[in-house]
């Protein structure tokens, strides 16, 4: 230890000299960096049982349904917000290549602008639960804009995932709508003819007439299903509920110039101290193979 304190004191001059200028230098590459400014939107997403239609049936037995979707519904919104549809409308629709600066004809120009951007955004599900997506940016309003415009972009992303089920059960609901409606259609013709040609069969009129009634409340349960369901995907939802939109910020989130400057000196007086103990180790190491000789 006292022999590593000593290499060091002889060494001492030039180590200080180097590190502070290290420090300097440091200090003036920091001041030429630009500043980066983050914001974040935080929201959460609603439960999909919200928009289903059977939420407008009124049984005393159902579960309640409740307000936020569960971890699967914050997995599938974190999925779409890390998605290549994400990715290829942020780089349209904000013109990224420009922004960044990169030749969009250049080699690995689709990679260069994606990680660009992908080191400047993030998605993820926070410490309490919710959902934060956060952009960096030079300019703190674009920054801010885009965080806000994802997040939409995410709802949009989000509800087409859940209403292209609902789109397709809205077909079947449709295709057995009209079948109901052909029923209807035939039996009502059977009964008005039956009626006509047979008006002391009553019998065969009542029998006619109860199936009727059947298969009319049969097509105006369908028919119901059908409207609520046409109605709810017909109507501009929103599938996540914001806590808090994305704002500029006051305050720069990156470079952080004392911890460059610092870690700098650091680097450089420690890489000095270990050049000075290996230098004079390998002399007396030299020296002792030169005496055995």
């Amino acid at each position: 230890m006292f022999e590593i304190l000593s290499i060091l004191l002889k060494w001492i001059k030039p180590i200080l000299i180097f590190t502070v200028l290290a420090a300097l230098l440091s200090a003036g590459i920091s001041l030429l960096l630009p500043n980066y400014y983050e914001s974040t939107v935080v929201f959460q997403p609603s439960n999909p049982g919200l928009l289903d239609r059977s939420m407008f049936k009124k049984e005393g037995s159902e579960k309640p349904v409740f307000m936020f979707g569960s971890k699967v519904d914050i997995d599938r919104v974190i999925t779409l917000g890390n998605s290549s549809a994400l990715l290829g409308y942020a780089i349209e629709q904000y013109k990224l290549f420009d922004h960044y600066e990169i030749d969009p004809q250049s080699k690995l120009a689709e990679f260069k602008v994606a990680d660009k951007f992908q080191n400047n955004y993030n998605v993820a599900k926070n410490a309490q639960g919710s959902v934060s997506l956060s952009v960096i940016d030079k300019d703190p309003q674009k920054a801010a804009d885009w965080a806000n415009d994802l997040a939409n972009k995410i709802d949009e992303l989000n509800r087409n995932v859940i209403f292209s089920k609902k789109e397709d059960q809205l077909k079947i609901l449709k295709s057995q709508l009209d079948n109901k409606k052909n029923e209807v259609a035939k039996l009502n013709d059977s009964l008005q003819l039956t009626m006509k040609r047979n008006p002391n069969d009553t019998i065969s009129i009542g029998i006619l007439r109860s199936f009727l009634t059947e298969i009319v409340k049969d097509y105006n349960d369908v028919k119901s299903s059908y409207d609520q369901s046409q109605s709810i995907i017909s109507q501009d939802l929103k599938t996540l509920y914001y806590y808090e939109y994305a704002v500029p910020a006051k305050r720069k989130k990156k470079p952080v110039r004392s911890l460059i400057v610092i870690g700098c000196t650091i680097f450089t007086f420690l890489s000095l101290a270990f050049t000075a103990v290996f230098v004079e180790k390998f002399k007396e190491y030299q020296k002792g193979i030169n005496n055995e000789l």
